[in-house]
């Protein structure tokens, strides 16, 4: 008897045991990646297009995934720099940042907390804020501010075992500090609204 009682313990061990292992990780959760950007900043009215170098963080949190390797997230990819140089010749100074939040479809590497491919991607849109500013000593100074949609789209791969990717984003700020002239005589050829590029390298942290 005692010995049938212990065969049947471990049979509804076993079965346990095999249940537990057979239930899905939680794949939700926050993922963080760390930029290195490049900015092109279109300004409106004079048409020219300002380089800005800058760094940034990118938290994301996966709210919808059934399995490891595609989830939707939230996420807010912020970017900010500041560069000053000056000389015999002259100075410059010019920073920028930048405020989005954005919705995303993941997929592959890093598309979730547990996620371990090779190779992911992803693409999303939202909303962003861009302030950006450059002056020198010359008197040329450009401030935008802007606010619109973006669009957003990268890829995730492991080198050498590293978690590394590429991204890019573009926003046209359809609200913007842009004045034109009152007497309306004047036409611009480049348009009234800022546009903004960003390319970025990524380092998953998390």
């Amino acid at each position: 008897m005692k010995k049938t009682l212990y065969i049947i313990l471990i049979i509804f061990s076993s079965t346990v045991s095999a249940q537990i292992s057979n239930i899905p990780p939680d794949f939700n959760g926050v993922s963080t990646e760390l930029f290195a950007t490049y900015q092109f900043n279109h300004q409106p009215g004079n048409g020219l297009t300002i380089p800005f170098y800058g760094f940034g963080v990118y938290p994301r949190y996966n709210f919808l995934a059934q399995n490891n390797y595609l989830s939707l997230a939230v996420g807010s990819p912020l970017n900010g720099g500041f560069d000053f140089v000056a000389s015999t010749a002259g100075s410059m100074v010019q920073y920028f940042i930048d405020l989005p939040a954005e919705l995303t479809l993941n997929f592959g590497e890093r598309a979730t907390t547990s996620a371990d491919y090779y190779f992911g991607g992803y693409i999303g849109g939202g909303i962003e804020y861009n302030y950006a500013v450059y002056s020198d000593s010359f008197g040329f100074k450009a401030k935008s501010s802007s606010f619109g949609p973006m669009i957003s789209a990268g890829i995730r791969y492991k080198y050498m075992g590293r978690p590394l990717g590429i991204r890019a984003s573009y926003m046209v700020g359809y609200l913007n500090n842009f004045k034109e002239d009152p007497c309306n005589c004047i036409t611009y050829e480049n348009g009234t609204v800022p546009k903004v590029l960003n390319l970025s390298i990524a380092y998953g942290v998390q």
